[in-house]
């Protein structure tokens, strides 16, 4: 008999999705494995999204602090802020000694976990997009590893964005079926303004960056790199790899 929790279960499922993405030598098994994994995080934080409206369950705004170490620390914090956006968190970041970036996480604690266990795993994925990309000869191996993670960051947050979507869409679907309560897009809503409120609450000076590309050829192969990873595909969803310097 299993003394797990549904939370453990669920957990237990992710991280088992993400293993399997990481493990696999196919970039096709490796992306459906992670899109799979981001569909069953959306639903499980709608889930207890709608007990909480309904009282029935808590979750908290909370904050998650983590430096991101160079190289790219720049274009790898951009890469936390596309997922942490596609999950309904907010990120800020400030430069730190020895081109690391110090970056605080600011979302419910559903959310912020979820954020956490992605942006591991799809750093895996951007290095390993990345190491596998050629260089053109004109082109700096820095320039052109800078913006070919940051196009595969943007591109990556919007792909996720359309899972996030599609996984609201279908319960908003369920709950047409069988009223309860309130409607999922305005309890999503409402979290969403509420972690807009503790953020400006938190930080009341934040100004927004821009983090400029200086690559074409870096861009054009980020953005084609993530375009083939198949988030939106159902089904199925080594260790970790350094960037190297250069």
């Amino acid at each position: 008999m299993s003394d797990q929790s549904p939370n453990d279960t669920y957990i237990n499922r992710v991280h088992a999705l993400i293993e399997k993405a990481e493990s696999t030598p196919y970039q096709a098994e490796a992306d459906a494995f992670m899109a799979k994994a981001q569909e069953l995080m959306g639903r499980h934080t709608i889930d207890d999204a709608m007990l909480a409206a309904a009282g029935h369950a808590t979750d908290e705004i909370v904050q998650d602090h983590r430096v991101i170490a160079a190289p790219y620390a720049s274009a790898k914090s951009f890469l936390l802020g596309a997922v942490a956006q596609a999950n309904r968190c907010r990120v800020v970041t400030e430069r730190s000694s020895g081109g690391r970036v110090y970056c605080t996480v600011v979302g419910y604690q559903t959310d912020v976990d979820n954020v956490r266990l992605l942006f591991m795993a799809l750093s895996y994925q951007a290095v390993r997009f990345m190491l596998a990309a050629t260089v053109p000869p004109h082109d700096t191996p820095r320039r052109f590893r800078h913006s070919f993670l940051l196009a595969y960051a943007h591109r990556i947050g919007e792909r996720l964005r359309e899972v996030e979507q599609a996984t609201q869409a279908e319960a908003e679907r369920e709950q047409l079926e069988q009223p309860t309560g309130r409607s999922v897009s305005l309890v999503l809503a409402s979290r969403e303004a509420k972690v807009d409120r503790a953020l400006t609450d938190a930080y009341p000076n934040l100004r927004t960056k821009r983090v400029q590309s200086s690559s074409q050829s870096g861009h054009v192969s980020g953005r084609s790199a993530a375009d083939r990873s198949s988030l939106n595909q159902q089904g199925i969803a080594g260790p970790q790899q350094g960037l190297p310097r250069g």
